[in-house]
């Protein structure tokens, strides 16, 4: 999503600000920053049919120098390969224009219980024992800190996530002790349908492989958006 001078795409009252020319010309610029260059060269050719892993691949092949991606599963993947992992520079967002730390956008993954499961009792139980602080600290130690610990007193008091490794000291400012907003999809349920059309990622291959202007593909995604937007009308408190 796109932020503009402290206007955003989609702000916390749910709405969109597809209408406002700021919000439209931060998309712009944010789209051309992220075309150009895949169309200059800098950006591998096959990007365009990665799946899910293929960043970390395409890192690990050294066929790229920076991976933005949500955890640190980049790093961990080469955690008993020292020289490689100590090379590696984990790093926090960039500051904003105004000089001030970016929020990270963060969520939670949360157990499930399927309905129609047949032990429903057990599931509780263990759930109710893995979701303990304590536990979930040592299961998620045990992961090497690909996930963080939500849990900020025992992040500060366990060397293991702020002092014993740069990656996760890294990992655990960005995403626990700095500054955090939540995912889209919380303001407004439509974020979900327009994140898994991938309406902005659709707007990016419109302008690297279809030939269309950073402008007609925002419109494109804009006027896909508002369409979307419209099935989930968000009632004024």
């Amino acid at each position: 999503m796109i932020a503009y001078g402290g206007k955003d795409f989609v702000s916390p009252d749910g709405k969109l600000h597809t209408d406002d020319p700021h919000v439209r010309e931060a998309a712009v610029k944010a789209l051309v920053k992220l075309t150009t260059p895949f169309k200059e060269g800098y950006v591998p050719p096959g990007v365009v049919n990665w799946n899910d892993a293929d960043d970390n691949n395409a890192f690990h092949a050294k066929l790229m120098v920076m991976d933005f991606d949500g955890t640190i599963s980049t790093e961990v993947a080469l955690f008993n390969k020292k020289e490689e992992y100590d090379d590696i520079v984990t790093r926090g967002l960039p500051l904003g224009n105004d000089g001030k730390e970016l929020p990270a956008q963060v969520t939670t993954f949360g157990a499930m219980i399927p309905k129609g499961a047949k032990n429903v009792a057990v599931a509780k139980e263990l759930i109710k024992y893995a979701t303990q602080p304590k536990v979930l600290n040592e299961y998620l130690k045990a992961g090497l800190g690909r996930w963080m610990l939500p849990v900020p007193d025992i992040v500060r008091s366990d060397p293991f996530w702020l002092n014993e490794d740069p990656h996760r000291a890294a990992y655990a400012q960005e995403t626990l002790l700095g500054p955090t907003m939540p995912f889209y999809e919380v303001y407004n349920p439509a974020n979900a349908q327009a994140n898994a059309e991938h309406i902005f990622s659709v707007a990016e291959f419109d302008v690297i492989n279809n030939g269309m202007s950073p402008e007609q593909a925002i419109d494109k995604a804009f006027k896909r958006a508002e369409a979307i937007f419209a099935k989930y009308p968000i009632a004024q408190a």
